[in-house]
């Protein structure tokens, strides 16, 4: 049997980190995935998607993503049904992600966050490249296997 997925789109919301009662990490987000269009339509579709990943990749789409960002999923399909409160079937199809590839630089998500449009800025107005300040806010330094982005 084959279960596997792999997906590229966009965050919906921004990821939404908790942990089990065992302190597994777990985080949740929606995906935004367009599908070409029916026969009898011009327009693009877009299926909204719940992802769900764990551990170490949970916490490093917590940190680094938010909503609109792009990215890829390696996962599969899993299904689940309980009880509601008032006795009726509830049913749920999900994406369990065991990985999640970061598809746009740092330079582009915070051009993406500062409103410039959602994706790569046009090439006169990127500023030159420069390594982080020390003693900022948010330490970028990772190992090369580590960093999430792919940009070094």
């Amino acid at each position: 049997m084959i279960n596997n997925v792999v997906l590229v789109g966009r965050l919906g919301n921004d990821p939404e980190l908790t942990y089990t009662q065992s302190g597994t990490a777990l985080c949740k987000f929606r995906l935004a995935v367009s599908r070409p269009p029916r026969r009898d339509s011009n327009e693009d579709e877009t299926d909204w998607l719940n992802i769900v990943c764990w551990e170490r990749t949970a916490e490093n789409v917590s940190q680094y993503l938010d909503k609109g960002a792009l990215v890829g999923i390696e996962g599969r399909i899993q299904s689940r049904s309980w009880e509601r409160d008032d006795g009726s079937r509830g049913y749920s199809v999900e994406i369990n992600a065991y990985r999640v590839n970061f598809l746009e630089s740092r330079k582009e998500a915070e051009a993406r966050r500062s409103g410039q449009g959602g994706g790569r800025p046009p090439k006169q107005q990127e500023p030159p490249q420069q390594q982080p300040e020390t003693g900022s806010d948010i330490d970028w330094a990772m190992d090369e296997d580590e960093d999430p982005f792919g940009d070094q």
